[in-house]
């Protein structure tokens, strides 16, 4: 099997199967439980639910890159990080209008501090990494042109 067929599986196998079941749990509570707050018994397993499946589809993928990586050419190479550095992009603008839109609601009001704090966090965290990501492979795909440019000038 093609590794990026491999690796779209895992993207949208592992993420699915986490919505199914903490979507379903959470689905079958508020049905069976109408007017009340989600208990904490279920809104904890359902947060490490969701760092367990980060951290699954991490290792997954590394190791599904890191067998491409082997047998990749340069040019392969240059196609995969410029398609990344599009992603990522496309990936910073997405967090940058969450963290707006979460800024607007926390002065408008419609949130309270104690649940928008944690949240900004995880969207600034979010649009940090993204942005860290994206100047990394920025400066690699440069430092490869110019070592291109110096081969061929010689």
């Amino acid at each position: 099997m093609k590794q990026q067929i491999k690796a779209a599986l895992v993207l949208v196998a592992i993420p699915f199967a986490y919505v199914v079941c903490a979507g379903g749990t959470l689905f079958w509570y508020v049905h069976t439980h109408p007017g009340d707050f989600v208990s904490r018994w279920i809104s904890v397993p359902m947060l490490c639910g969701l760092i367990v499946t980060l951290g699954l589809e991490t290792i997954v993928l590394k190791r599904v890159a890191k067998k491409r990586a082997i047998t990749e050419t340069p040019e392969e190479g240059h196609l995969r990080r410029a398609r990344a550095i599009k992603g990522l992009k496309m990936g910073l603008i997405l967090w940058a209008a969450i963290l707006l839109n979460d800024i607007r609601m926390l002065l408008q009001g419609t949130v309270l501090w104690t649940y928008a704090i944690p949240g900004l966090i995880v969207v600034t965290l979010m649009t940090a990494v993204s942005w860290t990501s994206l100047r990394r492979l920025q400066r690699i795909e440069a430092a490869n042109s110019e070592s291109k440019q110096k081969q061929s000038a010689q």
